[in-house]
């Protein structure tokens, strides 16, 4: 009995709430969890190979970060996001993108614009749309660390959080990716030029572009709901 105790605790402790939050997340961007979906504890345990005790750590920051709601007799289901939830959700990050592009330039290194392009070239190459997803996330939050500011990252990782709640329903579809590559390496070369007012300008004309492609997308889903 203790030694299985033990097992557990080990299995645990070699994976951490972060990677169950991160699993969860990218389960949802792939459609395993959909809105209005109840997510199983036992199911979460049986997958992660953990108790559930760091599976409930998850799913509660998941709750605090708007990603699932706790309905009673019903449990914990991922929430069911409205077209205006989304319309506040893209217009607060495209200003938060915006300040950390100008404050990144200030900053940024030569070798940091490297892992920025090593980034978007693998965004473009990735076939695979949930992949694809995670290579954006990472090169738009790699932005935000540049800027050095703490709160920037931590808001801008909120919303990302919260935007794969419709990522399944709505992927981006692969005719958009050279175009957000494009976009991306526009960034790239405002901050390269540490040329905080041109990466602003890029960053905002890259997320005004994402945000109609999304709109006329959801607009589609909506209708089919």
């Amino acid at each position: 009995m203790e030694k299985a105790q033990a097992d557990i605790q080990k299995r645990t402790e070699r994976v951490t709430v972060q990677q169950i939050v991160d699993g969860v997340l990218d389960m949802i961007r792939k459609g395993v969890f959909c809105p209005g979906k109840p997510i199983r504890e036992v199911e979460l345990c049986r997958r992660f190979n953990v108790s559930r005790t760091p599976v409930r750590e998850a799913l509660r920051l998941l709750q605090n970060n708007g990603v699932v709601e706790y309905i009673p007799r019903c449990g914990v289901q991922v929430v069911d996001l409205s077209e205006q939830d989304l319309i506040y959700i893209t217009d607060t990050r495209t200003a938060l993108e915006v300040l950390g592009a100008r404050e990144a330039a200030l900053r940024i290194t030569p070798e940091q614009v490297e892992d920025l392009r090593k980034i978007n070239r693998s965004f473009l190459e990735q076939k695979e749309t949930g992949f694809r997803g995670s290579l954006d996330n990472d090169f738009h939050i790699a932005i935000a660390r540049i800027s050095g500011n703490p709160c920037l990252v931590e808001y801008i990782q909120n919303l990302l959080m919260r935007q794969a709640l419709i990522a399944a329903a709505i992927p981006m579809q692969p005719q958009r990716v050279p175009y957000a590559y494009e976009e991306h390496e526009a960034i790239i070369r405002g901050l390269e030029l540490r040329d905080p007012e041109l990466a602003a300008k890029q960053a905002d004309i890259h997320f005004h572009m994402s945000q109609k492609s999304l709109q006329n997308k959801l607009q589609k889903y909506l209708e089919t709901k």
